[in-house]
């Protein structure tokens, strides 16, 4: 049952729903739960452990002295405006990982977290904005469900980590109301920056986003507001990229700018007729809706997009950070991505995703009758659809391989704390090392060891003396 609650009305005529029963903790509370278990079911048998993730948890597991205060490698070239993926994962290894041995999924656990807790902010925020707790049951569950994002969340890498700030920017500016306070524009300025931190992609998002809470006082003709809100958001700029700055100062010498980046928007810029407007549109839309619905297709996919930011724009006309937050940022990356040259990938445009599934949202809400007889019927659809999202889900950035991999890792580390060399009978991708899960239960390689030991597909191990080469035995 829906909480019981009283319902105020905004000067736009938006309801908003002041909530007083247990019901208004419990429902998101249920929904970070279920997600997160949801996101981390079967992370210890097949979390996906390739050359990022070994890369990335290294330096989780070493001293909070080595970690950056910089950014971190960028796939464009360069750096990344901040190091809160490699911080945030530091934390992450010290609060989870004591409960898994310290191995690499633990920080796949603590990521999903990360995420399950921003989309619980966001259902909440959702739910009181538009009083409907069934469309906001609805829209969590569409998005959080969507296969690659799912699957991906519960991985070591940076693109969810900058969405799961996405998604708790877009609840504070929905539960700041149209008129919010200075806390309030902070409150939704900080995790935006730090998705750029995390993903360069998401300045699509916060870009306009963070613009519009200077430019709201400045169309009211509120000037001295305006000024008060320049000096907030410089403050919450500056405290954030503060040991970025001081990284470039210390290391003038290094590059930290997307090297791609500059080298497309360069190009365009001195030919003109290399824009790629309809490309980039395209690639825009593709993306969004492979992300959002598979494994269904959606062949009228940029009809209903162009549609759903329209009716958006229109329902929320009258509040511009709202506008600014979910409209314009899918909007601003079909004209940035105009200046790439290069092929595109969709998880660069993970970071919009949750404000293209809100445009459809508040599209929805146009409509008080669209709202009563139709949120009953989309959350009834998501939840029949969670079934196929979820076992695409489970097909995508998986290792089963992991699961013998540490098994195997820890019966040879109770047999012998150091080895000559490990091998295994399956396969593994050409970054995954086999020996990191060793290292990290405390095994050591060395040339001096008696054995060599092989990891059987069942997790078994196959000891040999290193020096005759005859068997030590099977161990299981």
């Amino acid at each position: 049952m829906p909480a019981t609650s009283s319902t105020t009305v905004d000067a736009d005529g938006s309801a908003r729903v002041a909530f007083r029963s247990a019901a208004g903790l419990l429902w998101p509370a249920v929904v970070f739960l279920g997600l997160t278990l949801l996101r981390t079911h079967g992370i210890s048998r097949t979390f996906w452990l390739l050359g990022d993730q070994i890369l990335y948890w290294r330096i989780a597991l070493g001293s909070w002295r080595d970690l950056p205060i910089g950014g971190g490698p960028s796939s464009v070239g360069g750096t990344t405006l901040g190091p809160v993926f490699c911080w945030t994962l530091w934390a992450i290894r010290h609060l989870v990982g004591p409960w898994c041995d310290n191995l690499p999924h633990a920080g796949g656990i603590g990521l999903s977290i990360c995420q399950s807790a921003a989309d619980a902010l966001l259902f909440a925020a959702l739910w009181r904005y538009t009083s409907s707790l069934a469309l906001a049951l609805a829209f969590t569950l569409f998005v959080a469900t969507a296969p690659f994002d799912l699957a991906l969340s519960a991985t070591i890498w940076n693109p969810p980590l900058a969405v799961a700030f996405v998604k708790t920017s877009l609840a504070v500016v929905l539960l700041g109301g149209r008129d919010p306070s200075a806390k309030w524009d902070a409150a939704a300025a900080a995790p935006a920056l730090l998705a750029v931190q995390a993903h360069s992609s998401a300045v699509f998002f916060a870009a306009p986003l963070i613009s519009s809470l200077v430019a709201r006082p400045l169309v009211a003709r509120r000037w001295r507001e305006a000024g008060r809100r320049v000096v907030v958001i410089a403050t919450v700029v500056l405290v954030l990229e503060a040991p970025f700055l001081a990284d470039l100062v210390a290391h003038s010498g290094h590059s930290t700018s997307p090297a791609v980046v500059v080298s497309s928007v360069s190009y365009i810029l001195s030919h003109p007729a290399a824009l790629r407007p309809m490309a980039s549109f395209g690639a825009v839309v593709a993306a969004c809706a492979r992300i959002l619905f598979q494994p269904a297709t959606l062949p009228w996919a940029g009809a209903l997009f162009v549609a759903c930011l329209i009716l958006a724009g229109i329902r929320v006309r009258h509040d511009l950070t709202i506008v600014m937050a979910a409209v314009a940022p899918p909007c601003c990356a079909v004209i940035g991505f105009a200046f790439w040259r290069l092929p595109y990938d969709d998880y660069w445009f993970m970071c919009i995703v949750p404000c293209v599934a809100l445009s459809a949202a508040l599209a929805f809400t146009l409509s008080r009758a669209a709202v009563s007889a139709g949120a009953l019927v989309l959350l009834t659809a998501a939840t029949l659809a969670t079934p196929a999202r979820i076992a695409t889900a489970n097909r995508l950035f998986h290792l089963p391989e992991y699961e013998p991999l540490v098994a195997g890792s820890r019966l040879i580390r109770r047999r012998a704390p150091q080895i000559r060399s490990l091998d295994t009978v399956f396969a593994l991708p050409p970054s995954t090392d086999p020996l990191f899960v060793y290292e990290i239960l405390g095994g050591r390689i060395a040339d001096g060891a008696s054995f060599t030991a092989t990891i059987r597909a069942d997790g078994s191990v196959k000891f040999e003396e290193a020096t005759a080469g005859s068997s030590g035995g099977d161990h299981h």
